[in-house]
């Protein structure tokens, strides 16, 4: 038993007296001792819900860098030593002077770890992105969020994920003539260097080092955007983040998430592409719904991506803004080593007509074998497949179907039993072998449509008089013609693992599964699962079994 036992006796008595401490008494308390570090650290997580540190650490910053939040506490533990993965979240700092304190406090933490996996950071940044910033000002953040990125790479961060990120988006615009040579590049007069620059110069590498970083080619960001005036100088110097030489040296990076555009954009885009292309990234995770409407920006974006990153393997897209899809869907056919692509239906809005969409291209790509979309885009792709130049393609491909359920109707159920029968006949007649076809279900509101189908069902299941209430000629089932495809179901449900394996939503799960009576394999899963895989209870398969007799999986993806 520990001195701290012995003292209070558990570990919960001593985190709960160590929790009615204020700050500046738990901080002291951190020092005494290794336990008391321990749990006057733990004390402070649990009040953020951040239960094991070292595997996954959800930080939500103060917006008072002096508060003492999760990431406070964990600066003061001496006992975690790595972090498997970590959640920056800035959305409560609503300041530039709190960001960027909280970025120092950030880049602190992971210079203190052995090791760092996955890391997200997000920094919404609407509270202060349109307001007047000096060049010094500038300078300094972007040399404060330089020098955290450096940290997160040369810890050997192997995903990064990054959201927001558009705080200075407003101080840069896109040149007519983007990549134009550095001869072309305008500088500053000499006596301006003098001034605002002299002091902002301090912040940054000089500019003949940025020069000499293949300045003319699409990576160079003073080849596409200049500054914007500001009231506080009449001249605008280039500044922005500059990346490492040694990035390449370091970087272990190969998964990439990018949940907004501004990644992608001055001041922070010429450090981002800089580390995709010096990294074997195989993983991007992009969402396009604030992509610039400037059609030659967001061209421009598309081309540097492709260029920063050809050999990628798996590629997934969200929310793509309205009439984005054609450049896309062209754009993705660049990908010579492409195998997975996801995109999400959500992409193809009422401004994206899917029969208008290029495929060719993307068909004639010899590598991809597992394809996640909308059923409209999927039969459009796979019918461009028969008409490829070359003849048929002789490869294996996964199909997987992603629909959201929105409504339990019965005429929102026959519509969408017709999409699956649509699809499954293209399949037939596509030059592909596609043994199995999943359907990937998720929901607004699980319980209350799985109830309002349960309704259909019962009024199916009842004597022929209350059957008559039901509009349908049969029962809305989807049964494969051809039998030697397999059929899964992956369904992401709003429930947590103990409800699912105790049976708290087998009535909801059932409702789904009859519709597809040859079912083979069934997956339940949270929106956001952690990766592992465990299978369900004996009793909840039986359930299941018994209206799709052919099921021999079904687990649950946490």
């Amino acid at each position: 038993m520990s001195t701290l036992q012995d003292f209070w006796c558990t570990d919960e008595l001593a985190l709960h007296t160590f929790a009615s401490l204020p700050a500046p008494d738990l901080r002291n308390c951190a020092r005494v001792s290794r336990s008391f570090n321990r749990t006057a650290v733990q004390s402070v997580l649990d009040q953020h819900k951040v239960w094991n540190a070292q595997q996954s650490a959800d930080l939500q910053l103060a917006d008072n860098p002096n508060d003492l939040d999760g990431l406070s506490a964990l600066l003061l533990s001496v006992h975690v030593k790595s972090l498997a993965s970590v959640t920056f979240s800035l959305e409560r700092v609503n300041a530039l002077q709190s960001a960027l304190k909280s970025f120092h406090k950030m880049q602190r933490l992971v210079n203190r770890m052995e090791s760092l996996h996955t890391v997200y950071v997000n920094w919404p940044s609407d509270d202060y992105q349109n307001q007047p910033i000096s060049d010094k000002m500038l300078a300094t953040a972007c040399k404060c969020v330089e020098e955290f990125l450096d940290t997160i790479i040369s810890k050997g961060c192997a995903t990064l994920q990054f959201s927001g990120f558009d705080a200075f988006a407003s101080k840069y615009k896109m040149k007519k003539n983007p990549a134009i040579t550095a001869a072309e590049i305008p500088r500053a007069p000499t006596a301006e260097r003098s001034s605002i620059w002299e002091g902002a110069r301090g912040y940054l590498p000089s500019r003949q080092t940025r020069a000499t970083s293949d300045v003319s080619s699409r990576l160079s960001e003073e080849g596409n955007y200049s500054r914007k005036p500001s009231r506080f100088s009449i001249s605008t110097p280039w500044i922005s983040l500059t990346p490492s030489p040694k990035l390449s040296q370091v970087t272990k990076l190969t998964t990439f998430y990018a949940d907004s555009a501004g990644i992608f954009r001055p001041p922070f885009s010429q450090w981002t592409f800089a580390l995709l292309k010096a990294s074997a990234v195989t993983c991007v995770t992009l969402c396009f719904q604030d992509i610039p409407d400037d059609g030659a920006e967001s061209k421009l974006i598309l081309d540097r991506l492709a260029e920063a990153i050809p050999d990628v393997t798996t590629i997934r897209l969200y929310n793509a803004r309205s009439g984005l899809m054609k450049d896309v869907v062209a754009w993705l056919g660049r990908f010579q080593q492409l195998q997975l692509l996801q995109i999400d239906p959500a992409c193809f809005s009422a401004g994206d007509n899917i029969d208008d969409l290029e495929l060719q291209a993307l068909a004639r790509l010899p590598h991809i074998d597992q394809l996640d979309s909308s059923s409209h885009f999927l039969c459009a792709y796979l019918a461009s497949c028969r008409s490829v130049d070359g003849g048929p393609l002789a490869r294996t491909l996964e199909v997987v179907m992603s629909h959201t359920w929105t409504s339990s109707t019965e005429s929102a159920v026959s519509a969408f039993i017709k999409d699956v029968e649509r699809l499954h006949n293209v399949i037939l007649e596509a030059p592909l072998q596609c043994p199995q076809l999943c359907i990937d279900l998720s929901f607004d509101c699980f319980s209350d449509r799985a109830k309002a189908l349960g309704s259909i069902w019962n009024r199916l299941d009842s004597p022929v008089s209350d059957a008559k209430e039901v509009s349908f000629e049969a029962p809305p089932c989807f049964r494969p013609t051809e039998s030697g495809q397999e059929l899964s179901l992956f369904l992401r449900i709003t429930a947590t693992e103990d409800e699912i394996q105790r049976g708290g939503v087998d009535k909801e799960v059932i409702a789904f599964c009859r519709m597809f009576p040859t079912l083979k394999e069934i997956v339940l899963s949270p929106y956001v699962p952690s990766g592992s895989v465990i299978p369900l209870r004996k009793g909840g398969f039986d359930k299941l079994k018994s209206v799709c007799p052919e099921l021999h999986c079904a687990s649950l993806y946490l």
